[in-house]
Order: structure tokens, then C-alpha cells, then sequence
């Protein structure tokens, strides 16, 4: 047994760490002095301390609703929620589709914002890709072993984001993520979602909200861009066809009660403000797409309302993702990630959709390969990796970044 073997077996058991407070140990702006949770300014949004992702900087408030908790699975309040959700949980007629039903699957995305689509995956490619997502979360969890530190949606604690924590900003260096990209049963519905095959590439990550993560997250958007700056005031991004779908494939069952994500059905082209956790109706955070099985792929419009809910199982929810470009749009959310080494093993249509995110011969990824929820140390690898190199490549590396 070697040294990272011996340190993985003696973690203590992953998740309801009691020592962490509902919303972890950062002090948090109260519930009251935000308004709504919208974020036009998406990438652009400001440093606000937490380790989230910028286009979520804005949540940063976190949960009221279990602020007197304690992170424990026999915890009176976590047990008596527990069993309200396993009678309340779920989107009330969620319809799930099978891939061969191309014109329902985008028939249901356009009017909700989302579609379930089961048996996305094969019994062995759920496995290989839960096996993957386990790796990540030892990795992560190997920095941070009381999952306090956060770094999905609003940073809250048991919370993480595999492309946030991942130094390249995804996970495309990793050989299961890339087999995501082009599967017969998902691309034919990204082709007549988008109406063309001519669709691109922006990543790969997902999240993962591990066992004790009590909180819920805000409801928000995935902003990957700036708002439009429309002089007559008459035309947003919410009146544009879909610019960013993302799947998230389920690598296990969800459930009433490990994390399911809410989605609110139609609001991809609502201009509502998007109301805080203090303020969101009860009916909204239990509009979770569960049942789900394990295999399923979940397509979302990017702009449809949505967030995490609460993890009070004993099993880890990981849900990893493929986001994909509008053949019109691009944004500076384009960045290489994907080694020329992965880009070679892809099937041709892969390549093709692929080929702004994956270096060239030789060109090393900045990043890859390192996995760390602390933004510090990500930026501290980068930089050792970038002065590692001839400084006229490391310049033009981070000109083209």
C-alpha cells in the first residue's frame, strides 16, 4: 500500500462533518440585503471572497432556512426534513424520455427549459463515469477533508464543482469526460435542439454535493456571459434561442433526499427577478427532478432558473456535465482545455465540435491535471507551471488563454 492509498483509507467517512456550521465558517451577508439572485454581469461579477465560480459570485447569502442545524445525520431538524421531502420532493409529472423520442426531448426543452432523457448512459458507462467522479472527490477531498472550504454555486460548504476546482476550469483532460461528447444517444437531440450539427464545445465539470451538504443553494441562472447591451432596452439574452445547453448525466439514482437538482419549469425566457432562498416559494424548491435513474442525461437551457437542494442521504450525488456553445454564440468562457493527446482519441464529429477547447501538438493545457477547491492554490500551479516554461511560449499561452 502506498502513501496515498494508506492517506485514503484512513479519511473518516465522506460527508456530515457536525464541526461544520450551516453555511460553513465564512461570515455571510444576511438574507435581507439581497434583492433577487439575478446576475447579468454573469463572468463579469466581482471577488466577493467565496470559492465559487465568477458566474456565481452573487450568491452569496447562503441558506436561512437551516441556520440553527447541526451537520449530522441524526440531527432532529435533517431527520424531520428528511422525511418531509420524501413525501413533498419532486416535480409533480416530471416526464422522462427515452433517446429514440427526438421530437418529444425537444418539444418538452423548449417549453420547459429541460428535459430528462433515461438510458442516456449504458449500465457499464454510468459505472466508469461514477467511478471517475468518485477519483475527482477523493482528490478534492484530499485538501479540504471536512468539505468546509465549498466551490459550487455560492460556495457552500459539502458543495463542490468539478470544472471550478479542476485548474483548467474543466475536466476535459480526463478520458471519461471526453467520452460524454458525442454519444448516439444524446447528439442527435443537441442537433435538432440547435437546428444544426454545427454546435460547439465550452467544457466539462458538473458538481457534486456530498452526504451533510443541508443547504440549499440559491436559484440562479448560469450566466456565461454578459448581459446584452441594448440601447432601446428592447432585446435581452432571455429573448434569443438557447446560447448554452449543459447535460448533466446521473451516475446514480436521484432521489427525494441526496441532492436532486430544482428546476423551475419555463423561466428560460423569464425577465422575473429570480427570487433569494428567504423569499423563493415552497413549491419551487421542491421542484427537483427526481425520480430520476442512474443513466439518465438531464439537458438544460442555461437561463432556466435552477439550484442544489439539500443531500441528507448517506451517498454521494455527483451529476457531471457537458456544456455546449449555440453555433452562434461565443463568450471568453472559451478557454483550451482539452490536451491534443484527448482530442486524437475523439470520433470525428467530436473533433469537429471540440476544436476551439483542445490544444495543439505539444502545447501544454494550463492547469490540467491539477484538482484543488482552494481558487489560491489553482492560481499558484498555474503560475509555477507557466514559469516552468520558455517565457515568449508562457506569454502567448496566456495571451491565447
Amino acid at each position: 500500500m502506498n502513501a496515498s492509498d494508506s492517506t485514503t483509507v484512513s479519511r473518516p467517512a465522506i460527508g456530515w462533518a457536525a464541526e461544520v456550521p450551516p453555511n460553513g465558517f465564512r461570515d455571510r451577508p444576511a438574507a435581507e440585503d439581497y434583492t433577487s439572485n439575478d446576475n447579468p454581469n454573469g463572468l463579469a461579477t466581482a471577488e466577493n471572497g467565496l470559492e465559487t465560480t465568477p458566474e456565481h459570485r452573487n450568491l452569496a447569502a447562503g441558506d436561512p432556512g437551516c441556520r440553527d442545524w447541526v451537520r449530522s445525520y441524526d440531527d432532529p431538524n435533517v431527520c424531520a426534513y428528511r422525511e418531509f421531502l420524501a413525501e413533498h420532493n419532486g416535480l409533480s409529472g416530471l416526464p422522462i424520455v427515452e433517446p429514440h423520442e427526438i421530437d418529444r426531448a425537444v418539444q418538452l426543452f423548449n417549453r420547459d427549459g429541460f428535459v430528462v432523457v433515461r438510458d442516456a448512459l449504458t449500465a457499464a458507462e454510468t459505472a466508469r463515469l461514477k467511478a471517475a467522479t468518485d477519483r475527482q472527490v477523493e482528490r478534492i477531498l484530499a485538501s479540504d477533508p471536512q468539505a468546509a472550504v465549498g466551490g459550487g454555486a455560492g460556495g457552500l460548504p459539502h458543495r463542490y464543482s468539478f470544472g471550478a476546482s479542476s485548474a483548467s476550469r474543466h475536466m476535459l483532460h480526463e478520458p471519461e469526460w471526453c467520452e460524454l461528447l458525442d454519444l448516439p444517444t444524446t447528439t442527435p437531440i443537441l442537433t435538432a435542439i440547435f437546428g444544426s450539427p454545427d454546435y460547439l464545445v465550452l467544457g466539462g465539470g458538473g458538481d457534486v454535493a456530498l452526504p451533510g451538504a443541508i443547504e440549499y443553494q440559491g436559484l440562479h441562472s448560469d450566466n456565461l456571459w454578459q448581459e446584452l447591451r441594448d440601447p432601446a432596452g428592447q432585446v435581452s439574452m432571455r429573448d434569443l434561442p438557447v446560447p448554452v445547453l449543459t447535460i448533466n448525466f446521473a451516475v446514480c439514482d436521484l432521489t427525494t433526499e441526496n441532492g436532486p437538482i430544482r428546476q423551475i419549469p419555463g423561466t428560460q425566457r423569464s425577465r422575473q427577478p429570480i427570487p433569494t432562498l428567504a423569499d423563493e416559494p415552497l413549491w419551487m424548491k421542491l421542484s427537483t427532478l427526481c425520480p430520476v435513474p442512474a443513466g439518465s442525461a438531464i439537458f438544460r437551457d442555461n437561463r432556466c432558473w435552477h439550484g442544489g437542494t439539500p443531500n441528507l442521504s448517506r451517498e454521494t450525488r455527483a451529476i457531471p456535465n457537458v456544456e455546449y456553445f449555440a453555433p452562434w454564440f461565443r463568450s471568453e468562457a472559451l478557454v483550451k482545455s482539452m490536451p491534443y493527446e484527448r482530442w486524437r482519441e475523439l470520433s470525428p464529429h467530436a473533433q469537429r465540435i471540440s476544436r476551439y477547447v483542445a490544444g495543439y501538438p505539444g502545447e501544454p493545457i494550463l492547469g490540467a491535471g491539477f484538482v484543488n477547491p482552494r481558487s489560491a492554490a489553482r492560481r499558484q500551479f498555474t503560475a509555477d507551471q507557466l514559469a516552468a516554461l520558455d517565457p515568449v511560449i508562457a506569454a502567448e499561452l496566456v495571451a491565447r488563454r
